[in-house]
């Protein structure tokens, strides 16, 4: 991950800051007086000198992403801030970037900033594939650390620098896998063995706005009979197929109250979020 995101920093200040490649390297090194000493060419450099998590960012709700008759729960990625100090380096001054490497170093400042939400063709395929927005700040002075205990600890003298945070999502592989019951199909036989009556019912799973079980809920469609009480795993069933379904009527446990929620197409997870539900009438309102 972090490799990948190095060589995008390095497309995007090629690219939108227009740093001529040929001219400027572009490095991610711990910049001592021996590498100061080694380089030929003026370059810019990004230290990383932390890696910790964005607490603030921190969230424990799980992904619900369904597969046919299956559904994973995965843990939402961490987010965790890389920590940069960015400096220029010249041995030798290039005239058409003004004689000054502080000029550089605006320029990629101009870039940093403007790119504080990266543009998509610039993320890595690991960084699209996690769907978790990647954020990207040159560091206010109360949250960046000071200048000279940066240098200090290198055991070089100070200069012009830039503090750079980007955040960035950290995959867990926490999940879980269950199966999903979308059809319940009954039959009542007769004596002799022969079938006197089927019946078949479509399963749904009743959540909350965190992806949660609602338990011990009654559910049933705004114009037919019949009504059903949602389990320990939130698992309803309807007698109508889902796709036939556009909304259902929900009642919590101990309340008196009628939410009308809409279903998705292709799902078969209903999502109770009161604050954007309708609230029917009583219970005598509603079909028998």
């Amino acid at each position: 991950m972090i490799g990948a995101l190095h060589e995008a920093l390095r497309s995007m200040l090629y690219s939108d800051g227009k740093i001529p490649p040929g001219d400027v390297d572009i490095t991610f090194a711990t910049p001592t007086r021996d590498w100061a000493a080694a380089i030929n060419r003026p370059t810019i450099n990004f230290n990383l000198y932390a890696i910790v998590e964005n607490a603030q960012l921190r969230e424990n709700e799980f992904m619900h992403i369904r597969h046919d008759a299956r559904e994973t729960k995965r843990l939402r990625p961490r987010r965790i801030d890389l920590r940069y100090v960015v400096t220029t380096h010249f041995k030798s001054q290039l005239p058409e970037l003004d004689d000054q490497e502080w000029q550089v170093l605006w320029r990629v400042l101009a870039t940093l900033v403007r790119n504080a939400d990266w543009p998509d063709d610039l993320l890595p395929a690991e960084v699209r594939a996690l769907d978790t927005p990647l954020q990207a700040q040159v560091a206010q002075a109360e949250s960046a650390p000071r200048v000279s205990e940066v240098f200090s600890a290198l055991g070089i003298p100070p200069r012009p620098a830039l503090h750079y945070v980007l955040t960035a999502p950290l995959d867990l592989n926490i999940e879980q896998l269950r199966s999903l019951a979308v059809g319940l199909s009954f039959s009542m036989r007769d004596p002799s063995g022969g079938l006197a009556q089927e019946s078949r019912r479509y399963a749904w799973t009743l959540v909350d706005g965190a992806g949660e079980p609602v338990v011990g809920a009654e559910v049933r469609l705004p114009d037919g009979p019949g009504f059903s009480v949602s389990g320990n795993d939130g698992l309803f069933t309807t007698r109508l197929p889902h796709d036939e379904v556009a909304q259902v009527l929900v009642r919590l446990a101990g309340t008196a109250i009628w939410h009308l929620l809409r279903t998705l197409p292709g799902e078969y997870r209903v999502v109770f979020t009161p604050e954007v539900s309708s609230a029917a009438g009583g219970p005598a309102e509603l079909p028998a």
